[in-house]
Order: C-alpha cells, then structure tokens, then sequence
C-alpha cells in the first residue's frame, strides 16, 4: 500500500514539474557521490540507491523530498526500478553510476541507458574528482554548471585559507573509526588530502593508500605520527567509540587525544560538494571548536 501511495505521489510530482515548464529528465543513480554532484549542477536527482543511509553518511547536500529509493545500491530493487521507469512520458531514464556499480549494469539496462564515470581510481585523486565532475556534466548537458561548480570551491578554498593560517603548524591525521579498534585514515592523495593541502596543511600520514585515499590502521598505530599531530575525527561511527577510548589505555597516554577535532558527518568518498562542505566545517571546528563525542 505505501509503495503505491509513494507511487502515486512521485507520479504527481513528476507531471506538477513538466507543467512549470521543466523539462522531463530522468537522471537516476546508486552512487552518493553522483547523486551529490547532480544536485550541485542543478540536476535533482529522480531516484538514489539507500537513501536514509545518504542522510547518515552524507548529509549535505539533501535530496530531493521526494527522491526515490532503489534499495540497496549493490542490489537495486527492479520493482522500483520498473515503477521509475514507467512515470516518465518523453525521455527514456539514464542512470549515472560510478564503476563500482558496474556489476548492477545488466539489470539497469533493461530499464534504462548507464553511464559509467570514475571518481576513485588511480592517479591524481582531485583531478580524477574534477574529470567525473565534468563527465557528469557534459552527460547532462549541463558544462557551464561543472565549471562555475569549480570556480565556486576553489574562491571558498581562497577565502578559508588565511583564517586557518595560525592553525598550519601542527599535521593533521584525518581519520574514521570503523570500531573501537580500526580505523580509515586519510593520504595526501585523497579529495580530503587534497583539501588539506590547498589549506595549508601537511599530512600526518605518509604511508600507504589505495585507490579511495585511505589506509586502514590499528588505534596503536597512531604513536608512530608526529607529536604534535592534530587527531580529527570524522562522523560518524560506532556509538561505543567515546566510552571504549575512555578505557583504553594506550589512547588515554596518546599525545594527539588531548584534544582531537571532531567533525560533523561528512562523505569523504565524496565529489566537489563534499570536498568544499568538509573545507568549511574544519575550519570552522578549527576556529569555534568542534562536536564534542
């Protein structure tokens, strides 16, 4: 019953658009970081894979409020996909997913056209970000938005840059907790990494990565950073990480977890929205003090 009514609803949605004028595009996605960068251009997206898991792990930018959801993103649902299908009158629907989709092409394909674009792989991974950004545009037709996107991050990097400058001293290891134990800690050569760098700061991390920018690491390998690292930490993770540090004893003898940095959920696999939103609230942690555990 409720999915008929969600049908009925998105149905109304769709022909309330096409009557004021907008033109009846169908840019579905099982990919977070496509479905951000869509919004950004100025494209909303019709339909996005998990998305009360976007709200938790991404945030910002919302989606649309009547967004649909295709399930689980490795495993769309065809019910969905087929009911997507079915509510649009003129184009055929095109789904904009990154490679690590691929495997869900064959069963897109039956509902629709697949565009397959790459943010993480090897290289340089800001250009690989910026290369995506601009395939996402051209493949909506929307070039000019790609470029005003960039310009806009980069006069925003421009503008935090001096108001972090007093803070560039001490190297920053930026990390998520998988649990009490583990974590992701982020290189140079990641979309964050690179932010920090364009700030200003150096990484604490000089080892190892893979094609996402991070490495996994044991809590007991932080004592191998500088002294004077600064430990941020980025939402969210496991709801028992403050109490397990709390009684840890090699943390509570750590240097760095004096004062870590806590920030609020941002996506760090994410494009050029994540990227200037993870800017603006490390700086502002930086400056006004950060979420508490």
């Amino acid at each position: 019953m409720m999915k008929k009514l969600q049908a009925v609803i998105f149905s109304l949605f769709l022909t309330n658009s096409l009557s004021a004028g907008e033109p009846d595009r169908g840019f579905a996605t099982l990919d977070w970081t496509v479905a951000e960068t869509l919004i950004a251009l100025g494209e909303q997206p019709r339909a996005v894979g998990d998305v009360e898991s976007y709200k938790t792990w991404v945030a910002e930018p919302k989606l649309p409020e009547l967004v649909m959801d295709l399930g689980i993103r490795l495993q769309p649902n065809p019910e969905q996909l087929w009911t997507l299908s079915k509510q649009l009158n003129a184009q055929p629907l095109v789904f904009i997913n990154s490679s690590f989709y691929g495997q869900t092409s064959p069963m897109l394909e039956k509902f629709g056209k697949v565009h397959l674009v790459d943010f993480y792989k090897e290289g340089d991974a800001w250009q690989n970000v910026v290369d995506a950004t601009k395939q996402i545009a051209t493949i909506i037709e929307k070039n000019e938005n790609a470029e005003k996107l960039l310009n806009n991050y980069l006069q925003k990097i421009a503008q935090i840059k001096p108001l972090v400058a007093d803070f560039v001293e001490r190297p920053i290891a930026l990390v998520q907790f998988s649990d009490t134990r583990h974590l992701r800690i982020y290189a140079e050569n990641s979309p964050f990494g690179t932010v920090l760098k364009q700030l200003g700061f150096n990484n604490a991390w000089t080892g190892s990565h893979n094609n996402w920018g991070f490495e996994w690491i044991e809590v007991t390998q932080l004592a191998k950073l500088p002294n004077n690292t600064r430990f941020v930490v980025v939402k969210p993770y496991p709801y028992n990480i403050k109490s397990a540090l709390q009684h840890n004893t090699f943390w509570q003898r750590l240097e760095m977890a004096k004062d870590p940095l806590v920030l609020p959920t941002v996506w760090t696999y994410g494009g050029i929205p994540s990227a200037q939103r993870f800017a603006e609230i490390f700086a502002n942690a930086l400056i006004n003090g950060g979420d508490k555990w």
